[in-house]
């Protein structure tokens, strides 16, 4: 490009030789675009700053912008935006809220730069133990691994010196890992209010184990979190009387607050508790539940929600009816197995056995001919029953509401505002498909009898989908009308059975979940929609009934600014936000810091547990740590090992980009690590060694 190109059309730079008059245009030109604001991109040295250390980080999105990590907000990355974000009020409160010496995941890496030999194998050996247990790997491959990366690496200095066997790496997943992140939570704990929720579960080697999870608002990441807490044996196997007992609702109950105790967890912090429903954890006496509620009175008790339906058994000869499929140009598709714990794959079973009815029958009609066996006969009568038929219709009408609902409960997402809606909806919905419209629109639903007789319809009345309103119409269904009246029949024994494991699994007379839509951001910003709760536009129709969660010292902050919300202007980011805990926490993180106690007390309140899905999720994972080839871990290990899993993992991180911190660095000693020395190795990672060669 000539010299004459870089300057506007017409224009050259010859000095003196250059007319006055076009000289003045260039000027004003270049004046022009000297003026023109430049973006300026991150800078990363920023971080180290003392005044940014800590939340300031690069908007990934975008490298023209910063974000702050206390406030979930971004901005500008210029200095003056930064240094005024950082004097806002909500800034303020947001670090303030955190407590000393609880940093986040993100700022607890060590920030000095690694530039010893002996910290470089120190970091080698950390990271090398998060890999085998975020991918589940026997600690006995680090034996075989170690001397493979000396073999392969042998210019490397760090490489050279690593020393990790199965005894180092499994120790510095329970002595290092598990005790760091278990103390950073620890400290979360003890400075906001959360919810507790356990399960149990018997895993391969036979052993009772009850998992504990918590849930609470994280300042660090600015949204509702659910935790891996503890992992508990659920009886002392050598106090043979706790043996004989078995579960008691006693000693889980025991076991729950000594967890938090032998931590110095401060249990007041405890505002809700969720499990199954079962009567050793919910029961009205003498349960879990009944304890809980008598030490920590006005919390929230959640049952888990779940509804069982019939399973479907069909035959494994998958590879033969491919032949029948292609014959009738149906889609070549497995016939799946329901099971027996994961009940949201029913409606998948059922559809899948409706696509290849026709193949099936085929097959089955060829097997029965060929065969002549008893149960082959069986199957090729059931196909060719057109009343058999019609029950899968009624199925795959009914499911996928059962499955919807089990979703909507299995979710993290904060659901707990529309949670009694939802339910309500979906209660009303399956009741009036075999029940009088005006019996159950006109009684409250905790009153209402799903098994009462005189309410339900008559045949011609009661709605099973539109498939079957058209199957009904056929011939072979019209000539048996006997038949037709017990398929109704039994259908609305299934409906009725539904509603009534529904009604005992949701107390539809609750006083508290039907407020908490009032926490809604389309409610909360209505004065109209507020109305409905409370006349006066107060609160205190919901903070009263939590006063484990409110202080009598901020009900009255807490209730001027509810009445003040409605008032102000709002931004259109906040007053555009669909999802709750989002919306609080953009109100919590507001400059002026006018909304911070109520935006506190609403994230306090979708802090509660809504099912404990999350702790059969935990139990999956255990499932995948402790397999059959593994058999022998005992439990502390395999409670680290989901610790420190969980910790690699945590704000989207994985085991290469891992970065230690300088806690994990300062544990990282002999005694630590082996506080015993003596102690011999007290388990064996795999059944039989044979198994690793």
């Amino acid at each position: 490009m000539s010299d004459l190109e870089d300057t506007p059309e017409g224009l050259s730079d010859n000095g003196p030789s250059t007319p006055k008059k076009t000289r003045q245009i260039r000027n004003e030109l270049y004046k022009h675009e000297k003026q023109k604001h430049r973006k300026q991109k991150y800078r990363k040295e920023w971080e180290n700053k003392i005044e940014f250390k800590g939340w300031l980080k690069e908007e990934k999105s975008d490298c023209f912008r910063a974000r702050c990590s206390k406030c979930q907000v971004s901005f500008l990355s210029e200095l003056t935006s930064i240094k005024n974000h950082c004097k806002s009020i909500g800034h303020k409160n947001a670090v303030k809220s955190t407590p000393i010496g609880s940093q986040s995941f993100l700022t607890t890496f060590t920030s000095n730069k690694i530039s010893s030999i002996d910290q470089q194998v120190q970091k080698a050996e950390i990271k090398l133990s998060g890999f085998l247990a975020e991918h589940n790997i026997s600690f006995l491959s680090i034996d075989h691994l170690e001397p493979l990366l000396k073999d392969i690496f042998p210019d490397s200095k760090i490489c050279q010196k690593i020393k990790l066997k199965r005894t180092k790496a499994t120790n510095i997943i329970k002595n290092v890992f598990a005790p760091i992140a278990k103390d950073i939570l620890t400290k979360k704990l003890n400075n906001t209010k959360f919810s507790v929720m356990i399960d149990e579960s018997t895993d391969i080697a036979c052993t009772s184990t009850m998992c504990i999870v918590v849930r609470f608002f994280d300042t660090d990441i600015g949204k509702i979190s659910t935790q891996f807490w503890d992992l508990l044996p659920v009886y002392n196997c050598e106090d043979f009387d706790q043996v004989n007992a078995g579960a008691t609702a006693e000693n889980i109950f025991l076991n729950v607050i000594n967890s938090f105790q032998k931590n110095y967890v401060n249990i007041k912090n405890i505002i809700g508790f969720g499990s199954d429903g079962c009567s050793t954890m919910m029961g009205k006496s003498n349960s879990v539940s009944s304890r809980m509620k008598e030490m920590f009175p006005g919390s929230l008790l959640c049952v888990a929600f779940a509804i069982l339906c019939i399973c479907v058994v069909v035959s494994k000869r998958q590879s033969q009816l491919i032949e029948f499929q292609q014959f009738l140009n149906i889609d070549v598709h497995k016939i799946l197995h329901p099971s027996q714990t994961r009940w949201l794959s029913l409606a998948g079973v059922v559809d899948r056995l409706l696509e290849q009815w026709d193949a099936l029958k085929l097959f089955f009609t060829n097997k029965w001919l060929s065969d002549k066996l008893l149960s082959t006969e069986s199957i090729y009568n059931q196909l060719t029953d057109p009343f058999t038929r019609g029950y899968f219709y009624f199925l795959q009408w009914i499911l996928p509401k059962f499955s919807t609902l089990n979703q909507y409960f299995q979710t993290e997402n904060v659901v707990l505002n529309t949670l009694h809606s939802k339910m309500e909806i979906t209660y009303k919905d399956i009741l009036l498909t075999y029940m009088h419209r005006d019996y159950v629109l006109k009684t409250p639903l905790a009153d209402l009898d799903p098994m009462c007789k005189s309410q339900i319809k008559n045949q011609s009345e009661i709605y099973f989908g539109v498939k079957i309103m058209s199957y009904i119409t056929m011939d072979c269904i019209k000539i048996r009308p006997d038949l037709l009246k017990d398929f109704y029949s039994k259908c609305v024994d299934f409906l009725q059975v539904s509603c009534v494991q529904i009604k005992k699994r949701y107390n539809f007379s609750d006083s508290i979940l039907p407020l908490l839509n009032i926490l809604t951001p389309s409610v909360a910003l209505s004065v109209e929609k507020r109305s409905e709760y409370n006349a006066n536009e107060s609160i205190t129709c919901l903070t009263l009934k939590l006063p484990r969660i409110v202080n009598d010292s901020s009900l009255q902050t807490i209730d001027d600014q509810w009445r003040l919300l409605s008032l102000v202007a709002l931004s259109d980011n906040i007053i555009n936000e669909k999802e709750t805990d989002k919306f609080w926490v953009l109100l919590k993180n507001l400059e002026s810091g006018q909304f911070y106690e109520l935006a506190m007390f609403a994230l306090s309140v979708m802090s509660l547990p809504h099912s404990n899905a999350s702790c059969e999720r935990i139990f999956s994972k255990i499932n995948r740590v402790k397999t059959k080839s593994r058999n022998k871990l005992i439990t502390n290990t395999v409670s680290s090992t989901i610790m420190a899993s969980e910790c690699i993992k945590k704000n989207e991180n994985c085991c290469y980009n891992f970065q230690p911190w300088k806690e994990m660095f300062d544990s990282m000693t002999s005694s630590n690590l082996y506080p015993k020395k003596t102690e011999a190795v007290d388990e064996i990672d795999d059944f039989d060694l044979d198994l690793e060669n």
